[in-house]
């Protein structure tokens, strides 16, 4: 395949592009610019892995050695051949890379060009150097390099010569298509890859916005809500303690238990983010009867689909006290006995009355849960108009409770405020004329329209039974009239108090929001605001010192700040919601405080700023203190509340901290009386205070002088013996210095290793050269000159020894004769051997380091036993090396139940045949029952074979799969199998084998004939896969493996065929199969394997349609199977110029006939999004361990 430099002359670039749109154009463009970088050029390796995909495969053959030079590329190697470099090179690239016109012009070729553009491609790849005629030797040599033969209809080509013009070989092509894989690839009518791909895979944002009332934008905006939320947890998970602190208030404790259960859909004692999400889609923006529905889950506790009395009656204390904290309105209810409202509900009301639809209890606290939705959990008001009436029921209950001492509150330019208020008509108030109460008729003081029209059907109905007393949810069976049943909207301009209003969006665009004046045109509606924008209300500091606090700034003092005027003011709650849905230059809390018992509750708008300076280290130098942080207190926060503080930002611990009023160098204050406060002791604005924490001594470096770490480390080792250190700190040695003894070293190694001790432990430096004790030591011992690497144990054996003779205080040592043990105990001869040794050696060296070892001799004639007691001051022990080594191994089994994690104690030099008869004795299978592989990256790396020793260092980490014994009923189903009823998520399935006729078995578990796929299953050329040699020694007996597989979609690519790429994740699974497996049986198998990982579904009817998406979607399992490569990548059956990513398994009875093929378990994207639980993925049970 002689490849010039570019081999597409004949189509030029201005050609191409107008066979390109220019949506495909301005993708294309993008697409190169992020693989191309600064460069301007695509490299080999990204137009391989960005372009052709991992479908092409990447080496054919080596290139026979006879072969010219000319028919390879001319940048590969002389040896190999590539499909991908024969089409890298034809398309113009170099060395340098491929420039973004020849691509279009080659993508243009292959995907839109005319038969005769793509023959003439084909041509100049054969051609010879001169591009005129193509030699039939080469020809044939390259097509043998690539197919492995060479097709028969090729000698029509060449029947006048052994050269032929493009003519004929256009001619000879156009009528043998399938002659070979480029020409099958180019030309053959079912091309599967084009330059543009319309069908769109939904990603997980339009996934949850197609089931649910929310947008896809809103979904996005939500999620990043959710994770702010979810970081506040204690243990990772959105459980129950996280949620309950961020709903109460206002939220009643009591209720917060029930809400929570309510987003719980899968009841895992966590809110995922799919759960959040549907749970305020039915809360807030469903229909009315969805929204009632979800509130009716807040009260049923036992989750049985049914009121109780019991819970009837918690209800409706739950829903006085609501309204009670919400409304100032006067109801008959609160005046009336509970039970005698639960028997009303009861009596009353029968299955066909919507009690919660007429209820004000039930609406305001509906209301209530509105608010919490968008306020606390992020939700972004749909409106601007139920904007401002979302923070106006929110700033009105606030204000009905007053200042709390504790809380803070938000301070918001005024300029910002009035221009939000004009968006959202925040001046536009409505009236509720509320329904009659659920008392009932004839009991109710409020007025109610005459145009008010009773409505039957769903909501939250009861239903009394003379042998059970149950309200049970028939919200279901509610009419379409509940939806606009409610209280109606009357728009006033009056002051008086309204209800929060918003009910629901019904079909028919119905607005629960009018303004005052009606609707406003849109050119006269008022503009969103941008940013809030703080910075007019706050002063410029002078100091650029970084805050320990979050005040935000300092307010402007030249003018009196009015509230109402200059800023306005909302709590935290609001002030985070405003803060998230439109950003904000400056945060500026303010806290609530009470100077005393008897005083209102004040915002303090003008705290204490506070500098604070920190200690510097007594050094040779002096410095004056330095100031590097400023904070912002409260006048009437106490010295303990500050220092608490302080410890916690620094993270300084309590007892290693203390506060110093400063005035000047000389004149500091310290503060030990913790319970005053700032106002009690006067502490000014701008008051300077000193951080002091002791100094941490020790921790000071050696500098390395020149390959000095061996003396470096020996120095560490023995300045950290405490009480050594402790003694030539505190100056102890220059008491004992011994400068007379002949074979020490006049006192100059202790002198000189005492005052680098004192240096080191002083706690002014962060590092010391240790010169003066290196030049020492190479004095009295010149091997450890100059700069070459020494044995740290014999330069610490020389410390000691010297640091012993110069604080040896024996200055005459007496001559000491060593006797005979001569039969003594041991106690014996020991204490006078050691007493013999202080008689010549006493000193803190001796003291701390030294000991005695035995030795003993024995003669072998007359068996005397002679003992000694020898003084040692180190001893050199060998390293210990572990003769076990311990494995953590994932046991899985066929039955689907959690894996379990064992942990096993093996020899060093142990094989995995010993491993897994250890294992199976702690998970119950047998040995021949176990298959261990290696799994990373979601996929099977190795199998390890029996013989093998066990491997510690494994890239990914051991499993143990279960595997069918050959010949089982679970190896082999039955042909005769009864038929599998439909299955719902979540439920188990127990394969049957009916037929006792064991059928046989293939040796390697492969179908002796392959079955075809659709026109590309058979063989091509008589090679599978059209590139892929056949396999004929499988190692799988009995079963597949199957790989989890999701396709990620990218908006930037080149090809359809690399807009959806294949990504692996979860387990590998071990399916059992055999050449008499039906497809369905092969479904079912896999089914029980994940079906844990799928959520079930509620024993209950759905409380939303989010709920009941998978069973709208018409299939019995969530996931399809295809037929794939090792590598999960592309179709194990069709030639890779298909770009299949794999055949599909229909789930039907006839057989499955995989082979030994891989399968993908490729998860339906609405399944994956919504009831996948990626969680279940990492648990594990925790099993015996053999230790």
């Amino acid at each position: 395949m002689g490849a010039k430099e570019s081999s597409l002359g004949f189509l030029s670039y201005d050609e191409a592009v107008k066979r390109v749109t220019d949506v495909e154009l301005k993708r294309l463009k993008d697409a190169f610019r992020r693989t191309s970088g600064l460069s301007c050029y695509m490299n080999q390796q990204c137009f391989f892995r960005e372009v052709l995909g991992d479908a092409v495969p990447s080496k054919i053959a080596e290139r026979p050695e006879t072969a010219p030079l000319h028919a390879v590329p001319r940048h590969t190697c002389p040896r190999t051949v590539t499909d991908r470099q024969v089409i890298y090179t034809s398309f113009g690239g170099t060395s340098k890379g491929l420039h973004f016109n020849n691509l279009i012009v080659g993508l243009v070729l292959l995907t839109r060009g005319r038969d005769e553009e793509k023959a003439k491609y084909i041509f100049s790849l054969f051609a010879s150097e001169s591009g005129s005629y193509a030699v039939r030797e080469d020809m044939e040599s390259m097509l043998r390099t690539m197919d492995g033969e060479v097709p028969p209809s090729l000698r029509k080509c060449f029947t006048e010569g052994e050269k032929v013009n493009y003519e004929k070989f256009k001619t000879w092509l156009l009528q043998n298509k399938e002659a070979f894989t480029f020409s099958r690839w180019l030309l053959s009518s079912a091309v599967c890859v084009t330059l543009t791909d319309d069908s769109d895979t939904p990603t997980f944002y339009q996934t949850l916005a197609g089931v649910t009332h929310l947008e896809e934008s809103d979904i996005i905006d939500l999620e990043k809500r959710y994770w702010l939320l979810k970081a506040q947890s204690r243990t990772g998970r959105f459980d129950l303690e996280t949620f309950v602190p961020l709903v109460s208030p206002p939220i009643h404790a009591s209720l917060s238990e029930g809400l929570f259960h309510a987003f719980d859909e899968n009841r895992d004692n966590h809110i995922d983010f799919k759960e959040i999400s549907c749970g305020l889609s039915a809360c807030c923006r469903g229909p009315l009867a969805e929204r009632q529905k979800f509130c009716f889950k807040v009260f049923d506790v036992d989750r049985d689909g049914v009121l109780s009395r019991m819970e009837i009656q918690e209800m409706v204390v739950a829903l006085l006290e609501v309204w009670k904290d919400n409304r100032t309105d006067n109801l008959p209810e609160l005046h009336a006995n509970v039970s005698d409202i639960v028997e009303d509900i009861l009596k009353v009301h029968d299955t066909t009355k919507i009690w919660s639809v007429k209820s004000a209890l039930a609406n305001e606290f509906l209301n209530l849960l509105f608010q919490v939705c968008h306020i606390v959990l992020g939700l972004r008001p749909a409106t601007p108009e139920e904007e401002g009436q979302i923070i106006r029921g929110w700033l009105e209950r606030e204000a009905r409770y007053g200042l709390q001492p504790g809380h803070h509150w938000f301070l918001i330019s005024m300029q910002w405020w009035q221009q939000w208020m004009e968006y959202v008509k925040y001046d536009n108030r409505l009236i509720v004329v509320e329904q009659p109460s659920m008392l009932g008729p004839g009991k109710s003081s409020l007025a109610t329209p005459s145009g008010e029209q009773a409505a039957d059907g769903g909501g939250m109905a009861s239903s009394h039974s003379s042998s059970e007393e149950k309200f049970s949810d028939n919200v279901s069976s509610a009419s379409e009239a509940s939806e606009t049943t409610g209280g109606n909207l009357i728009a006033s301009s009056s002051g008086t108090d309204i209800c929060f209003a918003r009910q629901h969006s019904t079909s028919d665009n119905n607005q629960c929001f009018l303004g005052a004046n009606g609707n406003v045109p849109p050119h006269l509606a008022a503009q969103r605001p941008g940013a809030i924008d703080n910075q007019p209300l706050v002063t410029p500091e002078p100091l650029k010192a970084p805050t320990l606090t979050l005040e935000g700034g300092r307010l402007k003092r030249s003018q009196s700040l009015c509230q109402g005027r200059e800023f306005e003011t909302v709590p935290e709650p609001v002030w985070r919601a405003l803060y998230h849905w439109y950003g904000a230059n400056l945060s500026l809390p303010r806290p609530v405080i009470r100077e005393n018992s008897a005083d209102a509750a004040e915002l303090e708008l003008f705290p204490r700023h506070l500098l604070f300076l920190r200690q510097q280290p007594a050094t040779r130098t002096p410095q004056s203190n330095m100031w590097v942080n400023m904070g912002c207190f409260s006048r009437m926060d106490t010295i303990k509340d500050i220092h608490d503080y302080l410890s916690q930002r620094l993270r300084i611990k309590d007892e290693d901290m203390r506060l110093w009023l400063y005035n000047s160098e000389n004149y500091l204050t310290l503060l030990d009386d913790e319970d005053h406060t700032l106002e009690g002791l006067k502490i000014p604005d701008e008051q300077h205070m000193v951080i002091e924490v002791p100094t941490e001594k020790g921790a000071t470096g050696l500098s390395n002088l020149g390959n000095t770490c061996f003396m470096n480390s020996s120095i560490q080792c023995v300045s950290n013996t405490k009480p050594l250190t402790e003694y030539f700190t505190s100056g102890s040695h220059l008491y004992e210095l011994n400068r007379t003894n002949p074979i020490g070293m006049r006192g100059h190694m202790a002198k000189c290793y005492g005052d680098l001790v004192q240096e080191l432990w002083s706690g002014t430096q962060k590092n010391v050269a240790p010169l003066k004790l290196r030049w020492t030591i190479a004095k009295y011992a010149p091997r450890f000159n100059g700069f070459q690497q020494q044995d740290s144990q014999e330069l610490l054996a020389f410390l000691l020894d010297g640091l012993h003779e110069d604080l040896n205080r024996v200055h005459e040592k007496p001559y000491v004769e060593l006797k005979d043990s001569d039969g003594r105990p041991d106690w014996e001869v020991a204490s006078e051997a050691w007493e013999n040794h202080l008689r010549r050696n006493r000193s803190i060296v001796v003291d701390l380091f030294h000991g005695q070892l035995r030795s003993q001799v024995k003669c072998k004639t007359c068996g005397h036993i002679s003992a000694r007691f020898d003084p040692f001051n180190f001893l050199s022990l060998p390293l210990p090396m572990d003769s076990s080594m311990h494995l953590e191994i994932i046991v899985i089994k066929l039955e689907g139940s959690t894996p379990v994690r064992y942990g096993l104690r093996l020899n060093m030099d142990e094989k995995y045949t010993a491993l897994k008869k250890q294992l199976s004795e702690l998970c119950g299978l047998k040995p021949d029952q176990i298959l261990l592989a290696e799994v990373h990256v979601s996929n099977i790396k190795n199998f390890p074979l029996d013989n093998q020793k066990v491997r510690r260092a494994v890239s990914g980490f051991l499993c143990a799969f279960e595997i069918p014994v050959p010949g089982s009923p679970t190896s082999v189903p039955s042909p005769t199998q009864t038929e599998v009823p439909p299955l719902a998520n979540g439920t188990a399935v127990t394969v049957t084998n009916s037929n006792t006729v064991k059928p046989s078995v293939l040796p390697n578990g492969m179908p002796s004939t392959v079955v075809p796929c659709g026109t590309e299953r058979g063989l091509v050329n008589g090679i599978p896969n059209g590139h892929v040699v056949p396999i004929q020694d499988s190692p799988f007996t009995g079963y597949i493996i199957a790989i989890h597989r999701k396709m990620m979609r990218t908006e930037l690519y080149f090809l359809s065929s690399q807009k959806n790429r294949p990504s692996l994740f979860g387990m590998p699974l071990i399916v059992p199969c055999t050449v008499r497996t039906r497809a369905r049986d092969l479904y079912d198998a896999v089914w029980i394997q994940v079906s844990r990982l799928a959520s079930p579904l509620p024993p209950q009817e759905a409380s939303n349609h989010a709920q009941d998406c998978d069973d709208s979607m018409g299939y019995q399992y969530p996931f399809t199977l295809r037929v794939v490569q090792k590598d999960g990548n592309s179709c194990a059956w069709c030639p890779w110029y298909r770009f299949c990513r794999g055949c599909t398994v229909e789930c039907n009875e006839d057989l499955a006939a995989v082979g030994n093929a891989y399968i993908a378990v490729d998860w339906d994207p609405t399944a994956l999004h919504l009831r996948y639980q990626t969680s279940q993925e990492r648990v594990r049970e925790r099993g015996t361990d053999h230790y």
